[in-house]
């Protein structure tokens, strides 16, 4: 038994994508990107701005330069060697979601759902590595992504999605350990604060419990007294 991953290729008709003008053209050619003939989503890039600014093709091809599809296929098949009695067929793509200057992303709610509310792509096999065009480039940062990627892609299609803040939680740290990365979900400090919450499923409880205050407030959710994480947004150290 073992997982087989295969990559769809994407980098470079996403360059070509924002080589062309800002405008109507190009946003009805990522339209016809993003659908099949039938009208249903052909490739999992919702997160992808078509409207993207300059700075997100320089982005892109920084990717192209490093041969990150390469990277984030090498990745996820060593990942997949991981797992022992899981026999699965996965599609590896590659795409860039824009908190940089545009206004297309909350990148909060955008990586909320991206990892606990993508039910649809999970069932067709995709595992979607997302890259933001505010982080710096290299081939750990892809590396990285692509076996978190795949770990909750194979969790969720062996054991279904993850509903509760438990098991978000538990997920979470299973899937970082793996990926070779910290978080403070584990911290004593961040628990006693969650504690009381843990087996709720109530999106704003969650979100907030996961991201801060300041993540929930954006959005218009209660406060639950937690403040966003001194590593960052999305509570992970420096990738080294």
């Amino acid at each position: 038994m073992s997982i087989d991953v295969e990559l769809v290729p994407f980098l470079t008709q996403l360059r070509e994508l924002y080589s062309q003008p800002r405008g109507f053209a190009r946003f009805k050619e990522y339209l016809d990107i993003l659908r099949s003939q039938t009208g249903e989503m052909e490739l999992p890039i919702s997160n992808v701005n078509p409207m993207a600014k300059p700075q997100v093709l320089e982005y892109v091809e920084q990717l192209i330069a490093l041969d990150a599809e390469s990277e984030a296929l090498q990745a996820a098949r060593d990942g997949a060697r991981r797992f022992d009695g899981v026999d699965d067929a996965l599609r590896l793509i590659v795409i860039v979601a824009d908190d940089a200057q545009g206004g297309w992303t909350n990148r909060y709610f955008t990586e909320f759902a991206h990892r606990y509310e993508r039910k649809h792509e999970v069932a067709r096999g995709w595992a979607t590595v997302m890259l933001w065009s505010s982080e710096q480039p290299s081939p750990n940062l892809v590396r990285t992504r692509a076996l978190e990627t795949l770990y909750r892609t194979v969790d969720e299609r062996a054991h279904g999605p993850v509903r509760t803040l438990r098991e978000i939680l538990d997920r979470e740290m299973r899937t970082q350990r793996f990926a070779g990365t910290t978080s403070r979900y584990e911290e004593p400090a961040y628990r006693s604060k969650v504690e009381p919450y843990l087996d709720s499923r109530a999106a704003p409880i969650v979100f907030a419990a996961l991201y801060g205050d300041a993540a929930a407030e954006s959005l218009g959710y209660p406060p639950l007294g937690i403040p966003e994480s001194e590593r960052g947004p999305l509570a992970r150290s420096p990738l080294v």
